[in-house]
C-alpha cells in the first residue's frame, strides 16, 4: 500500500472509532506508524473531522424541519409552489451556512502551516524510510532537464536553484512522495563514491520564512548531514546519504 492509497483510506476514516472493525481500515492504520510523514497529516485530520462535526451537532434545527421534509418527499411528478417549499429548503439553507462558514473560518485554527524546521525533520525521517526499503526511484535519468521535464509532466516541485555542486554532480533521477498532502519531489545525485538527495516543496506549502538562496551551512539531523535553501518559488532540503557524506561537494 503506497502513500497515495494510504491517505486516501484514512481520509475517510471518523475521528471516534467507528470504522474500527472495517477491515480496509484497520490496515490502513496498522501501517500508519510505518509512515512518520503521514501522522502528523492524519492527526490534523481526525481533529478537523471532529471539530466540524461538533460545530455540526450544536446547531439549533427547526422542529418543523423533519415533518416539512417527509411531506416534500411525498410529492412526485406535481412540483410544489415556490411558497410551499421555502420553509424547508430555508431550513436546509441554514444548515449549509453554517457548515459553509465554519469550513471557511477553521483551516487557520486546525490545519496549521508546518515550519522549515518540522519539515526537515519529517523529510530525514522519510528518506532513512526510504533507504532502509530500498524503494525505486519514479524516474531515472542522467540529465537535470530530462529530470525536470519529466517532474513538470507529473505536477510535480521541479529543481529550479540548484547550487553549483550539485550542477556538476551527476543526477540518477527522481521520485514524487508525499508529506502531509503535499508533494514532495526527491532528486537524486552521486559525485564519485557520495551521494546526495534533495528534496524540493513548493514555498506556499510551508510557513512563510526568509529568503536563503544559499545554504548558511549544514547541520545534522538523526545522523545525516543537512542543508537547506530557497528561491521564489520552492524550499529546499538536501540530505546526505550517510553520516560520512562530504555534503560540501554537493553545494
Amino acid at each position: 500500500m503506497d502513500d497515495t492509497e494510504l491517505q486516501l483510506r484514512l481520509s475517510a476514516c471518523r475521528p471516534h472509532g467507528q470504522d474500527s472493525d472495517d477491515a480496509l481500515m484497520s490496515e490502513a492504520l496498522e501501517k500508519l506508524p510505518q509512515r512518520p510523514h503521514l501522522a502528523a497529516w492524519f492527526q490534523e485530520e481526525q481533529a478537523f473531522d471532529a471539530a466540524l462535526g461538533a460545530h455540526v451537532r450544536q446547531m439549533a434545527v427547526p422542529e418543523s424541519l423533519r415533518a416539512e421534509i417527509l411531506a416534500a418527499a411525498k410529492v412526485s411528478s406535481t412540483e410544489l409552489p415556490r411558497w410551499q417549499r421555502l420553509p424547508w429548503l430555508a431550513a436546509a439553507a441554514v444548515v449549509l451556512l453554517g457548515v459553509s462558514a465554519f469550513l471557511f473560518q477553521t483551516p487557520t485554527q486546525t490545519a496549521r502551516v508546518a515550519t522549515l524546521a518540522e519539515f526537515q525533520t519529517d523529510i530525514v525521517g522519510m528518506f532513512d524510510r526510504i533507504k532502509s526499503e530500498g524503494v525505486p526511484l519514479d524516474h531515472q535519468s542522467g540529465e537535470i532537464s530530462n529530470v525536470s521535464t519529466w517532474l513538470g509532466e507529473h505536477r510535480a516541485p521541479k529543481p529550479y536553484a540548484l547550487q553549483s555542486g550539485m550542477k556538476s554532480a551527476h543526477p540518477m533521477g527522481c521520485r514524487i512522495v508525499t508529506w502531509r498532502g503535499c508533494k514532495v519531489t526527491m532528486v537524486c545525485f552521486g559525485r564519485g563514491d557520495q551521494e546526495a538527495h534533495l528534496f524540493v516543496i513548493d514555498r506556499a506549502d510551508l510557513e512563510s520564512m526568509p529568503d536563503v538562496p544559499r545554504p548558511e551551512g549544514t547541520e545534522r539531523q538523526a545522523g545525516y548531514p543537512v542543508a537547506h535553501w530557497t528561491c521564489r518559488k520552492c524550499v529546499y532540503v538536501i540530505v546526505g546519504s550517510s553520516e560520512k557524506t562530504d555534503l560540501s561537494q554537493f553545494l
